[in-house]
């Protein structure tokens, strides 16, 4: 499946192990990539997805 930009900047930031949450990571979103990645966060299981890569990548970063 292809994602948008935004939310393909999402994964990124993400992965990166700054960020904790999706919530810190929507308030790092342009408003226009924050609405498209809302969109995509309704797809079921799509919020879990991210929250797991998030949290996977902010345990290995410390």
């Amino acid at each position: 499946m292809t994602h948008s930009p935004a939310v393909e900047r999402a994964f990124e930031l993400a992965r990166s192990g700054h960020y904790r949450s999706v919530a810190e990571i929507l308030r790092r979103l342009s408003d226009d990539d924050r609405q498209a990645l809302e969109q995509h966060l309704n797809i079921p299981d799509a919020r879990r997805e991210l929250i797991l890569v998030c949290s996977d990548a902010w345990l290995s970063a410390r």
